[in-house]
């Protein structure tokens, strides 16, 4: 662990070695396997080590009683060190929650889906999968976008709801093609998807790309393959890509066009 990881937690140093600290990180290695893993995950949570043994243990005999496999609480422990801070009712309030996703103790998907609701408050998790499936995201589809992008439950509803207004309503994309692609929901409006929308209709408008681009491929791709592909590209010709790109050129839509 690096100095300033160790400031930000002193308490830590405060903590015998012998009786607290070795007991601790030997009790972790029994659980995760590796020493590698166990300081990458300590590096992450260190306020992990201020537990006690006895504290962390009932967490874990949770989650063993509840059918998770030992490779699957494992795998919780490395992303989500946390929980073995939580109560174990807490936890098992979580299992229950992954649940009802259609979700099974053996799936590979539920850790992941166990770390994106112990990062929130419950009742927010459970508004914001209800404000999913107002929009008619299925039971399934749900479960899959929230293995492959936890932090989908990290956004504001404010900020979901306009997300998925704009893809639906001003992009004309499908749900299906939304939530299959979650990352999407996890970029930025403003910084990222409209600019981009703009780029694209900036060229459209001077006849540079027609009504078949993947627009769906020009938001998921990452900012130096866009950039080379519809920025660079097309600078020298159409000067307002550039601006376009900077978020200075506002996007009115793509005139109709069918994607």
């Amino acid at each position: 662990m690096s100095p300033s990881k160790l400031a930000t937690m002193p308490l830590i140093l405060t903590r015998s070695l012998d009786k607290h600290l070795v007991p601790c990180i030997q009790f972790l290695r029994g659980i995760i396997g590796t020493d590698g893993d166990i300081c990458s995950t300590i590096c992450r949570a260190p306020r992990v080590l201020l537990a006690d043994k006895k504290n962390m243990r009932p967490v874990v005999d949770t989650l063993r009683r509840l059918g998770l496999p030992e490779k699957s609480i494992s795998k919780l422990i490395v992303m989500e060190m946390n929980v073995l801070t939580f109560p174990p009712d807490r936890v098992s309030q979580i299992v229950e929650d992954v649940k009802a996703l259609d979700l099974v103790e053996t799936d590979m998907g539920f850790p992941y889906a166990m770390r994106a609701l112990c990062r929130l408050d419950r009742e927010a998790c459970l508004r914001k999968m209800d404000l999913y499936r107002s929009f008619g995201v299925s039971e399934g589809e749900l479960q899959k976008a929230l293995v492959r992008q936890p932090t989908m439950l990290h956004i504001s509803s404010e900020s979901i709801n306009k997300k998925l207004r704009f893809f639906l309503d001003e992009l004309k994309l499908e749900l299906s093609d939304v939530m299959s692609q979650p990352v999407l929901i996890s970029r930025s409006l403003e910084k990222c998807i409209i600019p981009r929308c703009a780029v694209l209709s900036v060229l459209m408008r001077e006849g540079k790309i027609g009504p078949n681009v993947n627009v769906l491929w020009a938001l998921l791709s990452s900012n130096k393959r866009f950039s080379k592909r519809y920025v660079l590209r097309y600078a020298h010709d159409v000067p307002d890509v550039i601006k376009a790109f900077e978020g200075k050129i506002a996007f009115e839509g793509f005139r109709d066009q069918d994607f």
